[in-house]
């Protein structure tokens, strides 16, 4: 099953990004954790609690994290990626915009072993992070892509084993 942790501050424009997803999917999904294929979808909104993600990484085979993440990138442009293929720097070299980012979080999880055996994050690049609640136009457009491609992953195992880092822009695959 793929586990899918929406991250972000809702109140910060763009940061809203990740849990906007988990809302989107699980409107998509009638609430069930089901895909309309019948694949298994675990959805966590984790806001910024970056620290928490350790409490649901243990027992976990797939987890795909989404959230903002400040890529150079044109705003909306998404980007998944493992860890291990990009360079996570701490929150204070501007990748994360939460305080315990996921490059710390991520290097703890490998520490204490808890690390699951496929792990990605899906990062979005943010427009406008200031604050207020509605989404920019940019960014809101990535979201049926986003969803599309979480589906994809949980119905298809051979690309999820696979997985490459994959770059999109604001129509899909770039």
């Amino acid at each position: 099953m793929l586990t899918v942790i929406g991250m972000g501050n809702v109140q910060f424009g763009d940061d809203g990004i990740g849990p906007a997803i988990i809302e989107n999917l699980r409107a998509t999904q009638r609430l069930t954790t089901k895909t309309t294929t019948g694949a298994e979808i675990e959805l966590i909104e984790m806001g910024l609690d970056a620290l928490g993600l350790l409490d649901y990484l243990p027992n976990r085979n797939q987890v795909l994290i989404v959230d903002a993440a400040r890529m150079g990138a044109e705003p909306g442009t998404m980007r998944i990626f493992k860890p291990t293929e990009s360079h996570l720097v701490l929150q204070w070299d501007h990748l994360s915009l939460h305080g315990f980012g996921l490059a710390e979080t991520y290097r703890l999880a490998g520490e204490l072993g808890i690390l699951p055996e496929q792990f990605w994050i899906l990062g979005i690049q943010p427009g406008n992070v200031n604050p207020g609640t509605t989404l920019s136009p940019a960014v809101s457009t990535a979201i049926p892509n986003a969803v599309r491609l979480i589906h994809q992953l949980a119905r298809d195992q051979a690309l999820v084993s696979e997985l490459p880092t994959m770059c999109f822009d604001q129509n899909g695959f770039a």
